[in-house]
């Protein structure tokens, strides 16, 4: 009784702390609810604008300077979803290889036991610096890593893609090492006992174990990398992000939601389609994938 007694006590701190720092914080930035209310009756009107468009989304371009041989609104958010598919693809397709190798060497699963102290020196150093890079590339936004790209590469599907794919990396890395670290050890000790080494212990008694949630997690990422893949058309990168941003500017509200219902139908059909994969996993290996 006095454990949980002493444990709910320290719940009730914790959240009277986080409610002082979120109060500071407030003071700090000057926000006040009357901040969120914009002075300018102007705004509401372009936001109820923007939210009316919702209902009645465009079929036809409303500016009404655009040639008659250009592609109909329609097939051009169309092929602005298969392009924003195209960089989310490329950027996994870097991403998961990498994270794969750097999820390898963050882990201690595959280290032989017993070893010596010098060659444990060593592999905690691996360690180490493994997590120590996937924690530098992950705690970069993708955006500013495009933007760092873009001035040095130009605008070209490479920089968006690295952009995309450096991140990704570091933090499919930092899951993947935790996944397989997780994992039962039985299989694996009874290979070390029959005179298996290390690493083909790993990939016989543990990895395969691993796999289902490491694919699961992956398509979960492939989610967030299409949703990263679009926002990079704000920042120049021609996916349905650039339509939305050009037609934005231009207060063209109705394209706007056009391009934005394509891209829901887009994460919607991904998203079924992983659940369906998720589930396939689920009931082939009887346990549960994240």
């Amino acid at each position: 009784m006095k454990a949980d007694t002493g444990k709910y006590g320290l719940k009730r701190w914790v959240g009277a702390g986080l409610i002082v720092a979120f109060v500071l914080c407030a003071r700090a930035l000057g926000l006040t609810p009357g901040g969120l209310i914009p002075p300018d009756a102007g705004h509401w009107e372009r936001t109820g604008a923007f939210f009316a468009a919702a209902l009645d989304p465009a079929f036809d371009y409303e500016d009404e300077n655009v040639p008659d041989e250009a592609d109909p609104i329609w097939w051009k958010g169309i092929k602005g979803v298969f392009l924003t598919l195209k960089f989310a693809f490329g950027a996994m397709s870097l991403a998961v290889p990498t994270a794969l190798v750097l999820g390898f060497l963050g882990s201690s699963a595959w280290w032989p036991e017993p070893c010596g102290r010098r060659a444990r020196a060593l592999l905690r150093s691996v360690y180490l610096v493994s997590r120590l890079f996937m924690s530098v590339i992950r705690s970069i936004h993708e955006l500013i890593w495009a933007l760092l790209f873009l001035s040095a590469m130009g605008v070209s599907p490479l920089a968006g893609m690295i952009a995309l794919a450096l991140p990704f990396s570091g933090t499919l890395g930092k899951v993947f090492s935790e996944i397989i670290d997780e994992e039962a050890r039985d299989a694996s000790q009874a290979l070390k006992a029959i005179g298996h080494g290390p690493v083909q212990t790993f990939l016989v008694g543990i990895l395969p174990r691993a796999m289902p949630n490491l694919v699961s997690y992956s398509f979960y990422r492939f989610e967030c990398a299409l949703r990263s893949s679009a926002v990079l058309g704000f920042v120049g990168i021609e996916t349905i992000g650039l339509y939305i941003e050009l037609s934005h500017e231009e207060f063209y509200y109705r394209e706007v939601w056009t391009y934005l219902y394509l891209v829901i139908a887009m994460i919607v059909v991904v998203d079924l389609w992983g659940a369906a994969i998720r589930r396939r996993l689920h009931t082939s290996t009887g346990g549960c994938a994240i």
